[in-house]
């Protein structure tokens, strides 16, 4: 019986310092936290739905359900979590003397 070897590491898609050279600017902070805001509101509904079709009797499993409100909770812990550091890192700005 041999035992199959473990697959690569998927590359990274690369970002481009502002300023690049292939002349298009790089994605900033903003619009980074409004796909992260845009995924999880998609993970939330994907998650109602997935509720409501369990409660009239659908075809989804209750542990499909679990697995979808668990996955909306952890995004929304970490989208929190984002947003804290990045206003803690602000409030540590502001506060520096010039």
């Amino acid at each position: 019986m041999s035992i199959p070897p473990i697959g690569g590491i998927p590359s990274l898609p690369l970002v481009n310092a502002p300023g690049g050279g292939n002349g298009t600017p790089a994605a900033g902070f903003g619009d980074a936290m409004a796909r992260g805001l845009q995924q999880v509101s998609a993970l939330e509904h994907q998650a109602d739905a997935m509720a409501v079709d369990v409660a009239t009797g659908g075809p989804t499993k209750v542990h499909e359900l679990m697995l979808a409100t668990t996955e909306s909770a952890l995004a929304v812990d970490m989208l929190v979590q984002v947003r804290d550091r990045a206003l803690d890192a602000y409030q540590e700005i502001m506060r520096m003397q010039l």
